[in-house]
C-alpha cells in the first residue's frame, strides 16, 4: 500500500501586528513626554523688547509660571485673563490668578510659593512701571523669584 501525501495549501505567513503597535504607543508617548513645551507657552501678538544685555537662559526653572502681558496691559496666566486694576495688590485679578496657579502647584507637585521662578514676557510697548507693579503683585502672593524675557538684539 502507497502512502500518498497530502499536499495541503500552506497559508501565507504575516506578521504579528500587535507588538509593531505596542511599539509604536510607546515612542509617541515618550516623545510626548519629553516634547519641550516653552514654545507652545508663548503668545505671538508679544514683541518681546530688544537687550543687548538678553541672554538665552542654561536650563528652564524647575518650576514656572508664566506671566504675558500684552500691549494693552493685559496679563495673561494660562489663557486667563487678568489686570492691575488698583493699587491694593493682593485684591486684583492677576493676584486671584497668581493665587489659584500658586495651589495647583502647591497641591499637586508640593513647590512653596517661594520655589516658583516667575517668567514675564512683557509687550516692547508695556511701560516698565507696569511690570514694576506686576512684579508687586507677585511679591504680594508669596512669588519673589523672577525672570524677565527680552530678544537678543542682533548687530
Amino acid at each position: 500500500m502507497s502512502r500518498r501525501r497530502s499536499l495541503t495549501k500552506l497559508k501565507p505567513a504575516e506578521p504579528n501586528m500587535t507588538s509593531m503597535i505596542d511599539v509604536v504607543f510607546l515612542l509617541i508617548s515618550f516623545f510626548t513626554l519629553v516634547m519641550n513645551f516653552s514654545q507652545a507657552e508663548q503668545n505671538e501678538e508679544i514683541a518681546l523688547p530688544k537687550s543687548e544685555l538678553a541672554q538665552p537662559p542654561d536650563a528652564a526653572p524647575p518650576e514656572m509660571i508664566t506671566l504675558q502681558i500684552a500691549s494693552d496691559r493685559t496679563i495673561f496666566v494660562g489663557n486667563r485673563a487678568c489686570g492691575v486694576e488698583n493699587d491694593d495688590y493682593s485684591s486684583t485679578s492677576l493676584a486671584a490668578a497668581l493665587r489659584d496657579e500658586l495651589d495647583v502647584l502647591h497641591l499637586v507637585r508640593r513647590v512653596e510659593p517661594k520655589d516658583v521662578t516667575i517668567v514675564i514676557r512683557g509687550d516692547s510697548d508695556v511701560e516698565v512701571g507696569y511690570v514694576q507693579r506686576v512684579i508687586g503683585v507677585c511679591q504680594s502672593v508669596g512669588a519673589d523669584t523672577f525672570t524677565l524675557r527680552a530678544r537678543q538684539s542682533r548687530d
